[in-house]
């Protein structure tokens, strides 16, 4: 037979040497079905969970980005004013005087209609034919019922119908706790052109400002310019209480407040996709040791090391594009459901988002499959130029591969010890970039798994004679056996500990953070009373009435209002949230000032015009104090001076803190959106309440909450936020158990002579299942234990690092004892879980099938 090296000799049937190797393959694939269905479920999960998360991260996204863009239509830029809006006689002006035909007026608000939250847009039907085009898409008779009808409205055909309405009905909406009467002019036609529209309520300018009662106001003046001279001569005739803004700008800068939120999450799903890459290589490198003999025979017949490499990872990929495929069904399966936890945080968080279905997109898909097949690429490409590097006779050699491993280990875990190392330099010199916090976090999972092995090997040597001095000689085996199988039950240990690990650095991230926002809300909730007004508007004459009441000792007001201001040459938006307060006497020790004196900040704060800004506002924008902070005021733009930096957890990320004396001078603005009320020592709550709700005229409904019910409220929208988080770690968990069924599996089928020869020798079934089981138990413990360090260096790295760079706030870490406790019950029960299977088949097995020699 000639030499070759092409593997093109062929055997007595004529089939190549490749051919050999692939029908052995499909043999062994249908005589391992549950190695091949873990092996499909591990990139499955992964997969799944990453086009979730990214589907129901960009369905809200979208949602959010086609109602903006509905609302804003062809407006490049906005005209915007203050806390109040804008006079409309500068539309009027603008219109007129000035000659500028391309400007729109607007009114905006939020209405509700049987439970249905709904966004009014309130438009001049004449002047919004350059900017939207949804009253032509609503009928020819539209612009006329709209402008002769009172409270006539149109709605899209989808909001029609969740409100069960019919073009020609009258309805009724709320807005700010007041009824309005409406009828449904008409309807807008479903299509991808009136989707932004849902939840969007349409109707005429003048009816909008009744509602809103903004007579003689305006939301916004929206504007459409075609270069940059006309822009030029817009700003010039603009007052200086008003801003040109980008119109896109705008958008982005609201979109941008949920985007660390986002980022979070992707971070979450690339977490369970790491843990499935270690089921595929424990699964990848199964099945090649199960071939080892067949590989080994082909090599010393000609098959080239290229061939072998080559086969393995095409094998590999075909597992990879399966359960890819199945990834991204249960991924859309799973994203509709993750969809509704992402939505409600947004919600709750920062903006408004109407979205009810998954929006597929072909990018996440594309980035499902790619994530997919790259994982299985990596994880195979171990154990495909570990098969062939083998010489010949070492292939066929079970001890080959485990002596190899053992003499990798110490090069791993310095591998390890080096990756971790190089997570200080990644930190130090990035900056504030929340990627390059993520990706150092990733670079100190991946390098704490490469130490695992060799201190799972200290670990096993340690506890075998133990084992026998406690169990006798079958627990000595059921320990040592995890030692001598490293190769097999090292990476099992890897995937498992990487998991729990997860569990253990999340549980004290949100336990840490939980902790802080109770005790901030216990600090800042000074107040024994919040009025706020369900109807109508506060005032100051309501104020004076209010503290008037028998048993008030003292009250505070606070207004919160958005301001706007171009942050680059473009115009595009820059939002800061002011909050303007009169504070009473015993207010001042509700706010945690960071980094000044407390009553020097404090004078500063009320006499000479300085103002706080929040931690996360000053991390983002490198404010200390005495530092400038410029903000857009009814005089113009404005320089004032930060007198402190003070805690805070608030959602609003960018917040700035006025005294109210300060901002009546810059602002024309009266408004009160809520009082804290300070009762006396000897006072009734229940009869302070009560003479409140007694206090209301016309149009006016007070909505009075204790201090106990905020924070109750607060931390309840703080769990709701969190529980998508949990929802993930506990799928990663999920991958892991797998990986230790694998691997038992693996185990049990790779070791059915040895197991056979015990039963041979007398070892009963039980005490074979037994051995299994407290093989596997020990495999989820030693888990556990791994994690543990693992995981406490996860939960500062996400407080200090991720959490800091994502949201600018700064906590104490707080580890309970429990958390540790349950992570190592965790590993060690689902370990324990994961072998009763493999342990029953092993008590099955037949002593004289598995012996007989093939």
């Amino acid at each position: 037979r000639p030499r070759v090296g092409t593997a093109q000799w062929a055997n007595g049937r004529g089939q190549p040497l490749m051919r050999v190797l692939h029908a052995a393959s499909a043999g062994y694939l249908r005589r391992h079905p549950w190695q091949l269905a873990l092996a499909v479920l591990g990139i499955a999960v992964g997969v799944a969970v990453i086009v979730a998360v990214d589907l129901a991260n960009s369905s809200a996204r979208n949602a959010f980005s086609q109602s903006m863009d509905a609302v804003v239509g062809k407006a490049t830029h906005q005209i915007i004013g203050g806390p109040n809006g804008l006079d409309e006689t500068l539309y009027t002006r603008l219109r007129v005087e000035h000659g500028i035909r391309s400007i729109a007026p607007i009114i905006e608000g939020t209405a509700s209609a049987s439970g249905e939250s709904l966004q009014i847009l309130g438009v001049d039907p004449f002047a919004e034919r350059e900017f939207r085009t949804y009253l032509a898409a609503g009928g020819g008779s539209s612009v006329r019922t709209l402008l002769t009808t009172p409270g006539a409205v149109v709605l899209s055909a989808e909001t029609a119908t969740a409100l069960a309405l019919a073009t020609g009905d009258s309805f009724e909406i709320e807005i700010n706790g007041l009824r309005h009467s409406a009828y449904l002019a008409a309807q807008l036609p479903a299509s991808s052109a009136s989707a932004g529209f849902r939840n969007v309520l349409l109707c005429d300018i003048s009816v909008a400002q009744t509602w809103m009662g903004m007579g003689g106001r305006l939301s916004r003046i929206d504007v459409r310019l075609g270069d940059e001279q006309a822009i030029e001569r817009l700003q010039s005739i603009l007052p200086a209480e008003v801003q040109l803004l980008n119109a896109a700008g705008r958008t982005s800068a609201v979109a941008a407040l949920s985007q660390a939120f986002a980022t979070n999450l992707t971070a979450m799903s690339l977490l369970a996709l790491l843990i499935g890459v270690f089921l595929i290589y424990n699964s990848v490198s199964f099945a090649v040791l199960q071939r080892r003999k067949l590989i080994g025979v082909l090599r010393a017949l000609g098959l080239t090391r290229a061939e072998t490499v080559r086969l393995i990872l095409g094998e590999a990929l075909l597992l990879g594009l399966t359960g890819s495929a199945l990834g991204l069904v249960c991924g859309v399966l799973l994203g509709q459901e993750l969809l509704q936890l992402v939505a409600q945080s947004i919600n709750d968080l920062y903006f408004r988002v109407s979205v009810t279905n998954v929006q597929l997109q072909g990018l996440s898909l594309f980035k499902g499959v790619t994530a997919g097949l790259l994982a299985t690429l990596v994880a195979s490409a171990v154990p495909a130029i570990e098969a062939a590097s083998f010489a010949p006779r070492l292939a066929q050699s079970r001890a080959a591969l485990e002596g190899r491993t053992g003499r990798a280990l110490p090069w791993l875990a310095g591998l390890g010890l080096m990756a971790a190392v190089v997570t200080v330099p990644l930190l130090a010199y990035s900056g504030q970039s929340l990627v390059a916090g993520l990706l150092a976090l990733f670079t100190l999972i991946l390098g704490f798994a490469l130490c695992i092995p060799l201190l799972v090997r200290w670990l096993v040597a340690v506890l075998a004679p133990v084992a026998q001095t406690l169990a006798g000689t079958m627990a000595r085996l059921a320990v040592a056996g995890i030692g001598a199988h490293l190769s097999r039950t090292g990476i099992a240990v890897v995937a498992l500990a990487v998991a729990v690990s997860a569990t253990i650095g999340v549980s004290i991230m949100v336990g840490s953070f939980r902790l802080a926002v109770s005790d901030w809300l216990d600090n800042t909730l000074q107040s024994d009373f919040y009025v706020a007004a369900s109807r109508g508007e506060l005032s100051r004459e309501t104020m004076t009435r209010i503290a008037a009441l028998p048993g008030i000792a003292a009250v505070s007001s606070s207004r919160r209002v958005w301001l706007e201001s171009a942050s680059d040459s473009a115009g595009s938006g820059n939002r800061i949230r002011l909050i303007a307060l009169q504070m009473a006497p015993r207010s001042y020790s509700g706010t945690e000032l960071l980094d000044a004196d407390p009553e020097v900040a404090w004078r500063q704060f009320e006499r000479d015009g300085a103002v706080l800004v929040s931690e996360s506002f000053a991390f983002k924008q490198g404010l200390a104090s005495g530092d400038p902070v410029y903000l857009p005021t009814a005089l113009g733009r404005r320089a004032f001076q930060v007198a402190a930096i003070y805690r805070s957890y608030d959602a609003n990320p960018a917040a700035v803190m006025m005294s109210r004396s300060i901002y009546d001078l810059f602002w024309k603005d009266s408004a009160i959106d809520a009082l804290g009320l300070y009762l006396q020592d000897d006072a009734n709550a229940t009869d302070v309440r009560a003479a409140l709700a007694a206090v209301e005229t016309t149009g006016l409904q007070l909505a009075i909450r204790s201090n106990t019910e905020l924070r109750t409220l607060s931390l309840k929208i703080f769990d709701r936020t969190f529980l998508i988080t949990n929802v993930l770690y506990w799928l990663a968990v999920i991958v892991a158990v797998v990986g230790i069924l694998a691997a038992m599996l693996a185990l049990q089928l790779e070791r059915a002579r040895e197991m056979a020869t015990l039963r041979a020798l007398g070892v009963t079934r039980a005490q074979l299942a037994g051995m299994v089981t407290l093989q596997s138990g020990l495999l989820g413990l030693l888990s556990g234990i791994t994690a543990v360090p693992l995981g406490l260096l996860m939960g500062y790295v996400l407080i200090n690092v991720i959490n800091r760079r994502a949201f600018g706030w700064t906590m104490d870490i707080a580890i309970e004892p429990a958390v540790l406790w349950s992570a190592l019950g965790l590993a060690a029960g689902a370990g324990a879980l994961a072998g009763l299977y493999p342990a029953w088949r092993a008590g099955r097995a037949q002593p004289a099938r598995a012996m007989r020699v093939d």
